[in-house]
């Protein structure tokens, strides 16, 4: 075997310094073999060849120490059982073996001490990111960015009356603002001794006005008035709630068929106001306010 078949066989053990010893002394003596077989391989030819090999063999081994420092051939013999796990497959402990060693920052390169680095930054509390680590900062910000916030300015709304019956497409199409409140309970407080007794006396009805635009016909204000009179007729006389309630439903967060929360009220018509006015081109804005009926009806 070669001295570079040895030096090649020991990088899985580690100790490259005393394979590459070992096989100096190993060609010296062979070396001496072969001159004492030419001197004629006699007793006295032999003894002198054996010893002049050992002499050449520990001058070789002398010359080798000499030029690598102690804590060089640590590093060489580190190193080398490192990669000799590498390309057993081992990566793991190859990487941990370096790493024990101290050759992460200078002695393999920048790999190493670079996923090191940045392993301190990313577990490390920053003051730039509030005190806590990047890591817990990317999180939240990943968390914030993956949430699926719902937009004011997506909404469906469907307007229906037993008077008319379905006129979800002209309000939608009309439609600018929402303004509604999902429920508002009232009460009072109560004196007992020196504390205060909350105390619940009714649930006001729901209210929602809405914005529209209107056509040069007046489509949406001849609805409006339509639901006006079947409350209140020019005779004096009152309607009933199944010929002018209207039923108003708003989809928030609405895109193509996926919609989030859907609030559905049974409702009659209040008041309607529009503003106009010469000193500027515009659209006609309408300012529809809608009221709910009975509050323990349900739509």
């Amino acid at each position: 075997m070669s001295l570079f078949d040895k030096l090649s066989g020991a990088g899985a053990s580690g100790n490259v310094i005393g394979s590459a010893d070992g096989a100096i002394r190993s060609g010296a003596s062979q070396i001496g073999s072969r001159v004492g077989n030419l001197a004629g391989g006699g007793r006295l030819a032999g003894a002198v060849s054996q010893a002049g090999a050992s002499i050449g063999a520990q001058a070789a081994s002398r010359a080798m120490h000499s030029h690598i420092p102690p804590g060089m051939r640590g590093t060489i013999n580190s190193g080398a059982e490192a990669l000799g796990q590498i390309a057993k497959g081992d990566i793991e402990g190859g990487i941990l073996t370096a790493l024990e060693a101290g050759l992460a920052g200078d002695r393999l390169g920048n790999l190493l001490g670079g996923q090191a680095s940045q392993g301190r930054y990313w577990s490390a509390a920053n003051m730039l990111y509030g005190g806590i680590t990047p890591s817990e900062a990317k999180r939240i910000y990943q968390e914030a960015v993956d949430t699926g916030r719902a937009k004011k300015n997506l909404f469906l709304l469907k307007v229906r009356s037993n008077l008319v019956g379905d006129y979800s497409h002209e309000f939608n199409l009309f439609c600018t603002d929402i303004e509604r409140g999902y429920g508002e309970v009232t009460g009072g407080k109560s004196r007992a001794g020196s504390a205060l007794v909350d105390t619940l006396q009714q649930r006001e009805a729901g209210a929602i006005r809405i914005t529209t635009m209107d056509d040069r016909t007046g489509l949406l204000k001849r609805w409006f008035l339509d639901h006006i009179v079947a409350m209140a007729a020019q005779d004096g006389t009152f309607g009933v709630p199944a010929d002018y309630a209207i039923e108003i439903t708003v989809q928030h967060a609405f895109v193509g068929d996926v919609g989030a929360f859907a609030g559905r009220m049974l409702c009659r018509a209040q008041s309607c106001e529009t503003s106009l006015s010469r000193r500027e081109d515009a659209m006609e804005e309408l300012q529809m306010t809608f009221t709910q009926l009975d509050t323990f009806m349900s739509p």
